[in-house]
């Protein structure tokens, strides 16, 4: 609401003023148009209100139309006294001049923004003094032509005259109150002087005593008195702002016409007509020599202070560039010292030659070198100075660099007497000209790798050594890559054990090898901890597919370059084969693969512990065979123990996956359900209870001879029982077992506080 608040303000305000502009330019027309209209009647030579219209455009654009439209009709008809048609017609013309004036001066390629250069003014004129005051007498010729002007007579012909009437009103009047327009609210830069202050006011004093001094006689003299009010106006052109200046020249002009009117001055013995046209080109050429000289005056003061900003800025800039060329050559002093020093502080030789491979400068270690000073050494090439074999190499290298290759580096030995043959490596690069990239030298640095080289035999020697007891040693070993696990080596013994050999995989990526790669990067950050691991038994794939349980130990080297991880593998597949089995055994009823009694108690105990803390309900079935007795007296213990089979069988397919079944002892089972309410495991009793009966192994064991049967006793932990263990849960069980065998077998009983229910 704010921002609405502030647009509507904003629109009426700028209505207001548009409302203000339009009043006072109608005004300010009526009145000139009424006070000229007084003070001379058989004629006019000027028309002011004409340059109130030009200067409403110039100031607020087509906006003012209306009011000079409406105050040129009111003057026509009201002032004038012309009739209504003409009156309509000169209004129109009147109006249209100064737009049409207006939009010639915006079409121009810079625009029009004010008195700014002598292209403006000549514009200006062009525009609104000779096309706008030729409309307007266009527009009185018309409507004198085609409705004649009413009581007021008509003077044929008049069209030049109106012309030129409007002409000289606007370009004597129009110029100085644009100009003081502009100027209005801004600082004006006016130097306070003796002839600042005279020199317009003379001019001005001087036009008052010619054109009202009363001439007797006909005289030449005043006249020519008249001319030299020229000079003042044109000093105050030249060294005043053109605002004052073009105002004390629309002053004169005034004070000439109102003069000439009032039948005084220079001009009154002559007729009226030439009288008229003289005034008139007076005051024109009086206006526009001023306008033009003071615009002539400005432009030379922009350009005399664009050369002295231009000059100031060139003088910093040249103490500027004089400045920083001596920090420069100070910088370049001490960069050359420091060169110097840094050259000689370094440990190994450095030469720089010139393109036709004589030394021009060389480092101390250089000359320790070579047992030879500066200037033994100076103008002299490589091969005078290193011996044949080092010296030939050397020139070679300067000949493919200067050839068009930009750094070379090369091995080459240094055979000097008294010395023993030393290894050096040679770096060589151009040296160009900073400005004009030209190749200026060849710099060389020198380094002795001697000792590098011996290192280098030393360790091909020992990786010998490492290979041959690698290859030959019974522990599997293996080298990977520490970024990307790639196979770098393999012994004989890891080849036999991951079935794959070195040739084949060498280069390859061993991460496959590890089924889950998440305990690779575990191994690995545990190394990164460690430094060393020892002893971890992990399970990996063998090459060709099959799986090998690894004791592993494994450390971190660099070999050939790389950081890599040494693995050394013991297989202990058989060992976990029998930790299987024998866990197995412990946990597993033999006759029937199902968990044992002791397994089942344990994992039983562990999902009770759960239920309990997660408020979750849970229940348990004890079941048994129905007289197993008699199956066993039946069947004989073999076909006993392929009933207890079945019977196990039948159960498990009837459970979930999240259901514990196991065997407590020869024919009874116990079945653990979480997150089961005793509603549900009666249901699922009963599918057990239905599943023995119908159960086809149960069928095909025992044919007509008898039926196998079951009975179930179902008992659910409460949130009452409080910490109750797993045996006491079976208990509860057993004895809902116990009264569904007292109630005719075959049945399902769950345990209840007060008592059994019958499934």
């Amino acid at each position: 609401m704010t921002g609405m608040h502030a647009l509507v303000s904003r629109a009426i305000s700028r209505w207001l003023r548009l409302l203000g502009w339009l009043a006072l330019t109608a005004a300010v027309y009526l009145l000139i148009a009424w006070l000229t209209e007084g003070w001379r009647t058989d004629g006019l030579f000027v028309w002011p209100s004409a340059a109130v219209a030009v200067i409403a455009v110039l100031a607020r654009g087509n906006a003012v139309a209306p009011a000079i439209f409406v105050a040129a009709w009111i003057s026509n008809r009201d002032v004038a006294g012309w009739n209504l048609e003409a009156s309509t017609l000169i209004a129109a013309a009147d109006t249209l001049g100064p737009l049409v004036g207006l939009a010639l001066l915006r079409r121009r390629r810079v625009g029009w923004n004010g008195f700014q250069t002598v292209g403006d003014t000549v514009w200006f004129i062009g525009a609104m003094g000779v096309l706008n005051a030729a409309i307007c007498a266009l527009g009185g010729q018309a409507a004198a032509a085609l409705f004649g002007f009413g009581r007021a007579p008509v003077q044929q012909p008049f069209g030049l005259g109106w012309w030129v009437a409007d002409m000289t009103s606007i370009v004597v009047l129009a110029p100085a109150a644009d100009l003081i327009r502009r100027q209005w609210g801004k600082p004006m830069h006016l130097e306070i002087n003796l002839e600042n202050a005279l020199l317009p006011a003379a001019a001005v004093f001087g036009t008052v005593v010619i054109f009202t001094w009363p001439a007797t006689t006909p005289s030449a003299l005043p006249f020519a008195f008249a001319t030299l009010l020229l000079l003042p106006l044109l000093w105050s052109a030249m060294r005043l702002p053109l605002a004052v200046s073009m105002t004390a020249t629309a002053a004169v002009c005034v004070l000439v016409v109102s003069s000439t009117l009032s039948n005084l001055g220079p001009l009154q013995s002559m007729a009226h007509t030439g009288r008229d046209i003289a005034v008139q080109v007076m005051v024109l050429s009086l206006s526009s020599t001023i306008l033009i000289a003071g615009l002539l005056a400005s432009e030379r003061d922009r350009a005399l202070k664009q050369l002295r900003d231009t000059n100031v800025n060139l003088e910093k800039k040249v103490s500027r560039r004089t400045a920083a060329l001596q920090v420069s050559q100070a910088t370049t002093q001490t960069q050359l010292r420091f060169q110097e020093s840094l050259l000689n502080a370094l440990p190994n030789p450095v030469a720089f030659c010139d393109p036709y491979g004589r030394f021009t400068r060389v480092n101390t270690a250089f000359n320790l070198l070579v047992g030879l000073g500066g200037p033994e050494i100076h103008g002299r090439t490589g091969a005078q100075i290193l011996g044949p074999t080092l010296g030939r190499i050397w020139e070679e290298m300067d000949t493919q660099l200067l050839s068009g290759a930009s750094s070379l580096s090369r091995e080459a030995p240094l055979l000097l007497a008294d010395h023993e043959p030393t290894v050096w490596i040679l770096n060589k690069a151009l040296v160009r000209d900073a400005v004009s990239r030209q190749v200026v030298g060849v710099v060389t640095s020198m380094q002795d790798i001697t000792p590098l080289k011996r290192l280098q035999a030393q360790l091909s020697e020992d990786e010998r050594r490492f290979r041959f007891l690698a290859e030959e040693s019974p522990v599997p070993l293996v080298i990977n890559r520490l970024s990307d696990s790639v196979l770098l080596y393999a012994n004989k013994a890891a080849e036999e054990m991951f079935r794959g050999s070195y040739a084949e995989r060498g280069g390859q990526s061993m991460l496959w090898l590890w089924p889950d790669a998440a305990e690779h990067d575990r191994l690995v950050e545990r190394l990164y901890r460690e430094g060393t691991i020892r002893g971890v038994e992990q399970m990996l794939r063998r090459f060709d597919g099959s799986t090998v349980w690894l004791l592993i130990s494994v450390t971190r080297a660099r070999y050939r370059d790389d950081d890599a991880l040494i693995f050394a593998f013991k297989d202990i597949t058989e060992a976990k084969e029998r930790e299987t089995a024998l866990r197995t055994l412990a946990y597993t009823d033999a006759l029937t693969g199902i968990p044992n009694r002791r397994h089942f108690l344990e994992r039983a105990a562990l999902d009770l512990a759960d239920a309990r803390r997660e408020g979750q309900p849970v229940s348990v079935i004890v079941l048994d065979i129905d007289r197993f007795k008699q199956v066993n007296d039946t069947l004989g213990h073999h076909g006993g123990d392929m009933v207890i089979r079945c019977f196990a069988r039948t159960c498990m397919a009837q459970l979930r996956g999240n259901d514990i079944c196991g065997r407590l002892g020869g024919d009874e089972f116990a079945i653990l359900l979480p997150q089961t309410n005793s509603k549900v495991a009666v249901e699922v009793a009963a599918r057990l209870l239905r599943a023995i009966r119908e159960a086809r192994c149960m069928a095909s064991l025992a044919g007509d001879r008898l039926s196998v049967t079951t009975s179930i006793g179902v008992a659910e932990h409460l949130p009452l029982d409080g910490n109750i263990t797993i045996d006491e849960l079976l208990d509860r069980a057993d004895q809902a077992l116990y009264r569904a065998k007292e109630g005719g077998r075959d049945r399902v009983e769950l345990w209840a506080a007060n008592g059994t229910v019958s499934g």
